[in-house]
């Protein structure tokens, strides 16, 4: 791997390395992505600091933000939390949206991996109840949050396709999963790693596309002909501990097993909603309050589809 000197040269961020340096524990950190859009200028409100205010209570001493503007980065000055200042390069999608902020972390994830770190990726719409660093394997390249929002869905199941014209061979059977969530992943340093960063950042840079869908494509897609696979290995995540909102919402706050459980990160992912049911999640796991998940519907709206 980059990051080791050859010479008087050493490969890699040199500020990302200084911060590595004093924070990694076990050459790991969680990081997020963040502008200003998404904290107060005074740093007292906004997702981003729920976020950190998540970290710190669980007790996590390996953090740190990616400020991705001059203001979010004087923000994580003033407040003491650990930061590094870096512009990515804009990929097709140049919007200051979560799509859009979202599609350039791959490129940034990839300087953590060549100077031999492994980081946890979460984005800021996440709230982290416990250290998350007490509940990995570390067995995969890449161990990540299932969109799944049940053991079937989450961790795969056995389709089967009927096709009658084929009459005595009319099933065929294929496995199917839903996708991991690009805001949420574990990922740890070597040449496939990099080379799966690398590849998502080119088809990115090339095309309009939803960086989830290109993250999954090029996890899980094999080789064949001229097309060659990432070859990375892939763990999914506890549901019931790394918690989608889905999962949340439609089945985990009805269930009597789950009302003294409490879950490692909860990423309000399906939900447009995302500050208020944050704040909500607090108020539930952090708080007490056993109702304060009460007032929401499953889905975006209590109408749903006719939202």
């Amino acid at each position: 791997l980059a990051g080791s000197a050859t010479g008087s040269e050493v490969v890699g961020d040199p500020e990302l390395k200084k911060l590595l340096d004093e924070i990694a524990v076990n050459k790991e950190v969680i990081a997020c992505v963040s502008n200003a859009a998404l904290i107060s200028g005074d740093g007292k409100s906004g997702m981003l600091r729920m976020w950190i205010d998540g970290v710190q209570r669980a007790k996590v001493k390996n953090y740190m933000v990616i400020a991705i503007d001059d203001q979010v980065a004087k923000v994580m000055a003033d407040l003491g939390v650990p930061y590094w200042r870096k512009d990515p390069r804009a990929t097709a999608d140049k919007a200051a949206s979560n799509h859009g902020i979202s599609a350039m972390k791959f490129q940034l994830i990839k300087e953590f991996l060549v100077l031999g770190h492994s980081v946890l990726l979460s984005d800021v719409d996440i709230l982290t109840l416990k250290n998350p660093f007490n509940s990995l394997y570390r067995d995969s390249d890449v161990e990540g949050m299932s969109d799944g929002f049940d053991p079937m869905t989450a961790y795969g199941w056995d389709d089967v396709f009927d096709d009658p014209k084929m009459g005595w061979s009319r099933w065929a059977h294929s496995f199917h999963i839903f996708t991991l969530n690009s805001g949420l992943f574990w990922i740890r340093p070597n040449e496939r790693t990099i080379s799966l960063m690398d590849r998502i950042t080119e088809r990115l840079n090339k095309e309009k596309a939803w960086d989830q869908a290109v993250f999954n494509e090029m996890v899980w897609k094999p080789s064949y002909d001229d097309y060659r696979s990432t070859d990375v290995t892939v763990r999914i995540m506890n549901i019931y501990d790394f918690v989608n909102s889905k999962t949340l919402f439609r089945t985990m706050r009805y269930e009597a097993q789950y009302e003294n459980h409490t879950p490692v990160m909860v990423h309000v992912n399906y939900h447009p909603d995302k500050f208020q049911r944050m704040q909500s999640v607090w108020a539930r796991y952090v708080e007490g309050d056993m109702h304060a998940l009460d007032k929401y519907p499953v889905g975006s709206c209590h109408n749903a589809p006719n939202c």
